[in-house]
């Protein structure tokens, strides 16, 4: 199930900015992710919510790439989705099962502005055909981002374009996952947020 949608960037200021200009919303401060470089802002969907991820200039370099290739992009678009499963192994050895290689869990942490959340993730290995096959998160014990992040957004519209449509639909069914995938000439997410102030097509 969706658990939430990440928006890269360059510049979570002013990403931020341009969302609340077009919807009406303006993202909370999610906070720092610890020895990663990075940080959030976050929108609530409900019980799922949109990551505004970006550079944190406070941790300087982390000596590593940050995710999501947010060291080489130039402006904001979307790049993946993350799947809520409480059972990590399984995500592994089912991904295995059709080809697809995932992380054994990695331990991740977030200073929040007055919680810190820990939590384990599967990464993808491989192509993830364009963001639409997920990486999968559990989030234990932790309070869901969703529960304290900015209300306001609601998905309008979330799918996948591919090439090769029934190909991509196989491998999340086969990961326990579904979402429509519709025929198109490149490999992208598609992703149609509504606000008070009006509905935004997040850049793929």
């Amino acid at each position: 199930m969706l658990d939430h949608i990440v928006l890269a960037t360059p510049d979570i200021a002013a990403t931020s900015e341009w969302l609340a200009d077009l919807t009406g919303v303006v993202a909370s401060e999610g906070g720092p992710h610890v020895n990663k470089g990075t940080r959030n802002r976050l929108c609530s969907f409900g019980d799922t919510y949109l990551e505004i991820i970006g550079p944190d200039p406070e941790q300087g370099d982390p000596g590593e790439p940050r995710s999501f290739g947010i060291d080489d992009l130039t402006s904001h678009r979307i790049v993946t989705w993350c799947a809520r499963q409480h059972d990590l192994s399984t995500v592994v050895s089912e991904g295995a099962a059709v080809g697809l290689g995932y992380t054994e869990p990695v331990a991740m942490r977030r200073v929040a502005p007055d919680m810190t959340l820990d939590w384990h993730l599967s990464l993808p290995t491989g192509d993830t055909e364009g963001g639409i096959l997920p990486f999968f998160i559990d989030w234990g014990t932790s309070r869901h981002p969703s529960e304290t992040a900015t209300p306001g957004l609601t998905v309008a519209t979330i799918h996948g374009c591919h090439p090769e449509p029934p190909r991509v639909s196989e491998l999340l069914v086969a990961l326990g996952e579904t979402m429509a995938v519709e025929q198109s000439d490149r490999a992208c997410m598609f992703v149609e947020l509504s606000g008070p102030s009006g509905s935004v097509v997040l850049p793929s």
